[in-house]
């Protein structure tokens, strides 16, 4: 029988196939543990009912979604989210900011903006990565929030996502270097845009997702560019 997918252009009207979005992703292991991290989500159709995901192997996501085979897209602009789901501390923020999902054995966020509730239809296998390729089951509203543009939002948003590249990076030997000049490059712009106690507040979160090693060289990198973290 042939599956039945939503359209997610109805809750989300304004997003375009073949472009990658911020999201974050939750999701739940067979013998039920969850799990939240912010991963991209690239639309493959116009109705945005079917989209790929590719997620690094030694991940819990990988894992999950290998072992459930559903999961839910989690749509939010506040940055603060994708920096908490980064941390390896992140148990607390889970046990109460998750619930179940609606149609899927999956949690998903309580105060995301929209959500997309989804099987994962087939795995390619990379070297270093696994490419999902996933069917929308379910997309509906979350809570809706209404805040004017801010420079600083969404490069800690940018941050946060370059800083979780960095172990990957690191493991598959590829070069850090533009890579790092992204991380100084949102770094300054929070810095001019921001309060100033946000860069020594969530770059400390930020860096405490990293191994010993991997933050001695970002703050290494940073110094040389006259950016010094605590």
């Amino acid at each position: 029988m042939e599956k039945k997918t939503v359209s997610v252009k109805k809750v989300l009207p304004h997003a375009s196939p073949n472009i990658t979005y911020e999201t974050v992703l939750t999701t739940k292991s067979s013998n039920g543990v969850v799990n939240a991290a912010p991963i991209g989500v690239k639309f493959l159709d116009e109705e945005l009912s079917c989209f790929l995901l590719r997620i690094y192997k030694k991940s819990r996501t990988y894992n999950n979604l290998l072992e459930t085979r559903v999961g839910v897209v989690n749509i939010t602009r506040n940055p603060i989210v994708f920096i908490k789901y980064l941390l390896r501390d992140k148990k607390r923020y889970l046990e109460r900011e998750i619930e179940d999902a609606l149609n899927v054995d999956a949690p998903k966020l309580k105060d995301a903006e929209a959500y997309i509730e989804f099987t994962v239809e087939s795995v390619h296998h990379r070297i270093n990565l696994g490419e999902f390729y996933c069917l929308a089951v379910n997309a509906y509203e979350g809570v809706k929030t209404a805040q004017p543009y801010s420079r600083a939002e969404y490069a800690l948003v940018e941050l946060s996502v370059n800083i979780s590249r960095v172990e990957p990076y690191l493991e598959q030997g590829l070069d850090l270097s533009e890579l790092l000049n992204s991380i100084a490059y949102c770094l300054k712009v929070i810095d001019k845009t921001a309060a100033k106690t946000v860069i020594e507040d969530y770059s400390r979160l930020l860096l405490s997702s990293l191994s010993d090693h991997s933050s001695l060289l970002l703050k290494r990198h940073l110094s040389r560019l006259g950016i010094h973290l605590q």
